[in-house]
Formats: C-alpha cells, sequence, structure tokens
C-alpha cells in the first residue's frame, strides 16, 4: 500500500509539471499596465497618468489575490493527526471561482482585466496537487503540498505544520491550530506568497469497526503578499523605447478571511474527503493600493488518499 501510494503521488507530479510554451491561463504581468505614473507619461499615454496607474495596481491586487486564495485554498483533513508514527500520501484537486471583469482605467492597449495576457479569460481556476503528512510526538504533523494551476506553467510549494491541542476523546471535538506557507513559481517577474493561520474544530463518528465520518469546521486567516521584480512595460507599446518604461508592482499586503467546512470519510486505509471554502470578499487597505475590492469567492476541494 505504501509503495502503491508514492507511486500515484510521483505520477501525478510528473503528470502536471508544466511545460515550456505558453498555455491559456498564463499571465503577463506587463499587460496588467505601469504602477507608476512617469512611465504611463513615458509611454506618451494621454489623460490622468496617475489614474492610470492606480487602475494597474488595482488589477494587480485583484490578480495576486485570487491566485493566492486559490492556491491555499484546499486543506482536505480535519483536526486530529495522523499519530506519532501514522502517514498520509494524498491525491487532491481545488477549484476555486475567479473574477475576470474590467477593474479600474488603462489605455495604450493594456489589459483592463486582471487576468492579463491570459488566452482565455478564466471564471474558475482549477488545482491538481499531491499532498504528504507525517505524524509526530505530542500530537504534532507536518505536512507539503505540491499544487499545479491546471492550463498554466504556474505551480506552488507549501509547506505546514499543525498541532491538535485536543484528540482522541470519544465525548469531545478535536480542535487543533495549523500553518502553512504557500509560494508561487512558474510566473516571470512575481513573487506572490500567502502565510494561513487555521483553528481547526472536527469529530469523528464511527460507522463500524474500521470506517468513520468526521466533519469539520476551520476559520481562516490569510496573509497574501504580491509584488513583481522591475517589469518592462514599452514592450506592450515598443514604439515607444523602453527608456523610463519599467517599474515594479510595489508589496500588496492583505489580511483576509475564510471559512472551510468539510467531511472526511474513512474506511480501512482509504480516506476521501469533501469540502467548501467561502470567502465573503474585502476592501484591503495596503500602502498605494487604494480602492482594491475584492468580490466573494467560492471555492471546493475534493480527495482520494491513504492513511496509515
Amino acid at each position: 500500500m505504501r509503495r502503491l501510494a508514492l507511486l500515484a503521488a510521483a505520477v501525478l507530479t510528473v503528470a502536471a509539471a508544466p511545460s515550456a510554451r505558453a498555455e491559456p491561463y498564463d499571465v503577463d504581468l506587463s499587460r496588467l499596465g505601469a504602477p507608476d505614473g512617469a512611465v504611463w507619461g513615458a509611454l506618451g499615454a494621454p489623460g490622468d497618468v496617475s489614474a492610470l496607474a492606480l487602475g494597474a495596481r488595482q488589477r494587480f491586487a485583484i490578480l495576486s489575490s485570487e491566485m493566492a486564495l486559490a492556491l491555499s485554498t484546499a486543506i482536505l483533513q480535519p483536526a486530529s493527526t495522523t499519530g506519532h508514527s501514522g502517514f498520509a500520501v494524498d491525491l487532491e484537486a481545488a477549484t476555486m471561482a475567479v473574477h475576470s471583469g474590467a477593474v479600474g482605467a488603462t489605455d495604450l492597449g493594456y489589459s483592463a482585466t486582471p487576468w492579463a495576457g491570459a488566452r482565455t479569460q478564466p471564471s474558475s481556476l482549477y488545482l491538481p496537487s499531491a499532498h504528504v503528512r507525517k505524524g509526530l510526538p505530542f500530537s504534532f504533523e507536518l505536512g507539503g503540498r505540491f499544487i499545479y494551476l491546471a492550463m498554466s506553467n504556474a505551480f506552488a510549494g507549501q509547506g505546514e505544520a499543525k498541532w491538535a491541542l485536543h484528540e482522541g476523546f470519544a465525548s469531545f471535538p478535536d480542535i487543533a491550530v495549523r500553518a502553512a506557507y504557500t509560494r508561487l513559481f512558474g510566473v516571470k517577474d512575481w513573487n506572490l506568497s500567502t502565510f494561513d493561520l487555521d483553528l481547526m474544530v472536527s469529530k469523528r463518528f464511527g460507522l463500524g469497526g474500521v470506517t468513520s465520518l468526521t466533519p469539520y469546521l476551520v476559520p481562516r486567516l490569510t496573509w497574501v503578499n504580491g509584488s513583481t521584480d522591475r517589469i518592462e512595460f514599452a514592450r506592450v507599446t515598443p514604439a515607444v523605447g523602453s527608456l523610463g518604461t519599467q517599474a515594479a508592482f510595489p508589496n500588496f499586503g492583505a489580511l483576509l478571511y475564510r471559512t472551510t467546512a468539510g467531511l472526511r470519510f474513512t474506511a480501512y486505509a482509504v480516506s476521501m474527503a469533501l469540502e467548501a471554502t467561502y470567502f465573503a470578499g474585502a476592501s484591503p487597505s495596503s500602502k498605494g493600493y487604494d480602492g482594491v475590492k475584492l468580490k466573494s469567492t467560492l471555492g471546493g476541494a475534493a480527495k482520494l488518499g491513504w492513511e496509515w
């Protein structure tokens, strides 16, 4: 069983590995427009260059938030750990709705939507992943995920740690705290990461000697951090030249709240789970990113795994 689980995880990882060619959901951050009014001036933009720069920053903030929430959406585990000698390998899939409507002012052919440069404007994202968890003494557990954004060259790595404050008592729910760090890779010039802090509550109900159902509820705080390296914006309007047309998006930071509810089913060593995650929207405040409005989103995730 262990060899089968490890082989399945390896197959998923290889199958999900991104290729070098452009994919439908690959974004081009230069098409968001410049975050600096001086660059818009150098590009020859008419009108209010400050408004054009603000619109570009708003699009970047929405893109960063939705990508970050999508990559870190899946939990797919209850508050209880696998036990100090336990091990779990899961094949997972998650999806989350995103919004591709026009945001802010733009000109000169730059994108009006946050999903800039994508050949297909997505309405939702699909993210297969491989997930490994290992129990440790004193109710600690460590885990890691490889996450792939389907129809793109983007992928992410996630590390997590969980501490069960209370588990294994028949009359009381299990309670744990979970911390997870997720980092995006595969997108040129984009520095995007999230840190999650979760409070997990679950209760196992036995259905027989080897089967059980475990509902769980997780209030979640998510810190999003997004910025870029310097980007050449004259690529969209090449006739202008590159003098004074480079800029970087400053760091966008936001603290967001969302809630996940799920149900796990186990039979022998097989483990399956379904869950939903709801984000109610927000208007985060971050220096240089005035007027950012994040719409509500709903995500879901499922898994098939093995625990022993």
